[in-house]
């Protein structure tokens, strides 16, 4: 008898740590945008550069964040709901913020997107202090599970829901996030 317990325990454990092992690789970070090339150009104006984008399965945001070098002088970045221009999250972005590529980033409190709802990932460009601003000429390399809407700016000195549309997208802000499991049906 002692030895089936035994058996069944190692049995047991195995499978809780495949399990976990499983959910760690499932909640692995993601960054939303990783443009091939970066561009660098001169002065762009204080305002709103907006990512518009559609996820096309459930995701939890986890973090937010911004282009290096321009996120040296501080940035502000917020994740926005189209539908209802509702600011969801928002965070300043700082050289010491956490690197991931070409971003820096900072963790917020977890924020899950609905599949097939309109959002944008908006930073506040501000002008001076060696920020320098970066255009995505050959494309903003969205991850698979969001699809890429358009890019929109505006010349507002707060953090707003940018509107004027203009191509190539004009880059700074940016988000990580996470897949949402789908759960398992039940037996």
């Amino acid at each position: 008898m002692k030895k089936n317990r035994s058996n069944l325990l190692a049995t047991g454990l195995c499978a809780v740590g495949l399990f976990t092992g499983i959910l760690s690789v499932a909640q692995a970070q993601i960054n939303a945008f990783t443009p091939p090339v970066l561009n660098s150009f001169g002065s762009e104006p204080t305002g709103n550069d907006g990512l518009f984008f559609t996820p096309t399965t459930a995701i939890s945001v986890t973090a937010l964040g911004y282009v290096i070098p321009g996120s040296i002088a501080g940035n502000d970045v917020g994740l926005y709901d189209v539908s209802t221009s509702t600011l969801l999250a928002s965070s300043t972005i700082t050289s010491s913020s956490t690197l991931s590529g070409d971003f820096l980033y900072n963790t917020i409190t977890p924020v899950s997107l609905t599949a097939g709802n309109q959002y944008a990932v908006v930073g506040l460009y501000t002008a001076g202090n060696g920020a320098i601003g970066y255009t995505a000429d050959s494309g903003v390399g969205a991850a698979p599970e969001i699809t890429f809407d358009g890019y929109a700016y505006d010349n507002n000195a707060s953090l707003d829901l940018s509107t004027i549309s203009y191509s190539p997208p004009i880059f700074g802000p940016n988000f990580q996030y996470t897949v949402v499991p789908v759960p398992e049906p039940t037996t």
